[in-house]
């Protein structure tokens, strides 16, 4: 069945997404944390330059996260610090102004994609897709939405019964958010968005619960 397009956004410069993927059937994307450290690992390689992430959590069999895509000026300014052997492809054809941003974007993500999935494969002698394709990524329309993707997106560890208090869920970036260790998240931005620290856990303690409650809240 064919995906709705409001599902696949383009990756259009400086907007704000709410990126999915998915695993095929009824494959686990991760089957110990092992895997869950070197897709956190791989996600940081290839997203650096492109997107700024600023909350995500990985599930038994998705992923979710909240993305800005940086401007086609800080693309470009990225790609020509790359040594020349060392540039991919499409890195090559968007410096040359072959392929769009979007395609750039999408180019890198689908990369990322698949080096994971090879990992994975061999690591567990499997064949085959891993991820369903295309992945979906939904444009944050105004600032309610954008608090409600990062409260739904840390509350989905409630919702699909994995923990029973999100706030200690090791694989969400709720924790990482509140704590001193240098990450690639926007802290400064997500804790200020919410009026601090404290305003962030009310925040979530408050809006969790209704997402709990309805699980299809948000796309």
């Amino acid at each position: 069945m064919p995906i709705n397009d409001k599902y696949i956004e383009s990756f259009c410069a400086t907007t704000f997404l709410h990126v999915t993927c998915k695993a095929v059937g009824n494959v686990l994307l991760f089957r110990n944390d092992e895997n869950r450290r070197y897709f956190l690992k791989k996600y940081a390689e290839y997203s650096c330059g492109y997107l700024e992430t600023y909350s995500y959590i990985l599930l038994s069999n998705h992923v979710h996260w909240l993305v800005k895509t940086v401007s086609e000026e800080s693309l470009l300014h990225f790609l020509r610090g790359i040594p020349l052997i060392d540039r991919k492809s499409h890195q090559k054809k968007y410096l040359k102004k072959e392929i769009s941003f979007e395609e750039a974007v999408e180019f890198q993500m689908k990369d990322f994609f698949i080096s994971y999935a090879m990992s994975y494969n061999k690591r567990f002698n499997r064949s085959g897709a891993l991820f369903l394709n295309p992945f979906r990524r939904v444009k944050v329309e105004d600032e309610q939405h954008f608090t409600q993707i990062i409260v739904y997106q840390h509350a989905n560890a409630l919702k699909h019964g994995i923990s029973t208090d999100f706030a200690n869920y090791l694989w969400s970036s709720y924790r990482s958010l509140l704590s001193e260790k240098p990450t690639i998240l926007k802290r400064d931005e997500v804790l200020g968005w919410f009026g601090g620290r404290q305003g962030f856990v009310a925040a979530h303690c408050e809006m969790s619960e209704y997402y709990y409650s309805h699980p299809n809240a948000i796309e």
